[in-house]
């Protein structure tokens, strides 16, 4: 379909002697190296979706700059103005998450490094510890790509269908994305259930705080508005309330299947998009907020822009994900408390106008004529 050209030749190394020296660890490790090298293949697999988004946002916002209809450049119109400004959203959100998880990781080989390992043991582990990420990037940043390939074309028109322009091998190069590296259904429960194996063997606490939710559930909520005054105060507030939904979904799960959870992989794959969904809103907010306090909020006004619009949308989804997943495996007045929750940890003080927001994008990409961000 994609990808013309590429290599998918086999090699076999059967009954091949290593000398000893060569040996990259002990006898016996070869899985964990081999399934290491997944995890690295995974942000590398985000990194490079990200730059062909960053292309493809750039040739459309050039094409409809340029291309007239009525008298008037397609870039002026609100529906081209709308998906080129999705465009860009997921790419900023997508590259946002990608500096985050690749600063974190190389933090923590550094770190192992200092400790004593060696530098090749701090490397495995430092990327095995953030095994998470890796498949969350993976998930998130190929289906964005996808999804602006397929929009490339669409701005494109019927030229967009057509091979000799560069939206049709866009197209199909960034399906493969979706399979390479473990599909995106198995990274979806890995995520899920990787953190779930952690809190089990007690490497991380979930389990407390997925019940200080469940009691926070049991009490009255503040109806007491707070103070939305400086930048992100309300963002901070959802993102903090979302992860809440994410203990609280992950922790009935549990409780309700115990170890059998990771067989009811619709619902893992439902928990998962709502991990997903907070993991890339906040990994933009900290990379905005940083830059607002080193260049001022002026100078990232179409930015803050998109991590608001990119929040608001994953509020949606997790609504729905949310919703299909309590229905699911509840009845009764459970159901009836953990939908009341979903609303509470779901909720907007001030909603932000959307399409003010993608015109602001969007106008910004139209006088640049270039992906800017």
């Amino acid at each position: 379909l994609g990808i013309h050209s590429s290599s998918t030749r086999q090699v076999f190394f059967n009954g091949t002697k290593v000398p000893v020296e060569n040996m990259l660890s002990e006898r016996g490790n070869g899985f964990k190296i081999a399934m290491n090298s997944l995890n690295v293949g995974r942000i590398k697999l985000a990194v490079a979706c990200i730059d062909a988004q960053k292309r493809v946002t750039k040739l459309s916002v050039q094409y409809a700059n340029e291309r007239e209809q009525f008298k008037t450049k397609i870039i002026d119109f609100e529906a081209i103005k709308q998906k080129i400004a999705q465009m860009a959203t997921d790419t900023y959100v997508g590259e946002s998450a990608c500096y985050r998880a690749s600063k974190d990781i190389e933090d923590r080989i550094s770190l192992r490094h200092q400790s004593g390992n060696s530098f090749q043991e701090a490397e495995l582990k430092g990327v095995e510890e953030y095994v998470v990420e890796c498949s969350i990037l993976k998930v998130a940043v190929s289906e964005d790509c996808q999804k602006t390939s397929d929009e490339g074309i669409q701005v494109f028109g019927g030229m967009g269908f057509s091979a000799d322009t560069p939206m049709e091998s866009a197209w199909r190069d960034a399906r493969i994305s979706r399979i390479y590296e473990g599909t995106n259904e198995i990274n979806r429960m890995l995520s899920v259930g990787m953190l779930i194996k952690k809190a089990m063997k007690g490497h991380i606490d979930f389990i407390n705080p997925a019940t200080d939710v469940e009691e926070e559930l049991r009490g009255i909520p503040s109806f007491e508005i707070p103070d939305l005054s400086k930048l992100f105060s309300q963002e901070k507030i959802i993102i903090k309330n979302l992860k809440k939904v994410f203990l609280m979904l992950a922790g009935s799960g549990i409780k309700k299947f115990g170890q059998e959870l990771e067989k009811h992989q619709q619902i893992l794959m439902g928990v998962s998009d709502i991990l997903i969904e907070i993991y890339m809103c906040e990994s933009a907010l900290l990379r905005t907020e940083k830059n607002c306090k080193r260049f001022g909020p002026e100078s990232q006004r179409e930015q803050i822009s998109m991590t608001q619009l990119y929040l608001y949308q994953a509020v949606e989804i997790i609504q729905g994900k949310g919703k299909e997943v309590i229905i699911s495996f509840t009845d009764g007045d459970e159901q009836k408390g953990l939908l009341m929750g979903l609303k509470r940890f779901t909720k907007y003080y001030e909603f932000p106008n959307v399409i003010k927001l993608r015109n602001t994008i969007a106008d910004k990409l139209k006088k640049e004529n270039n992906y800017c961000f």
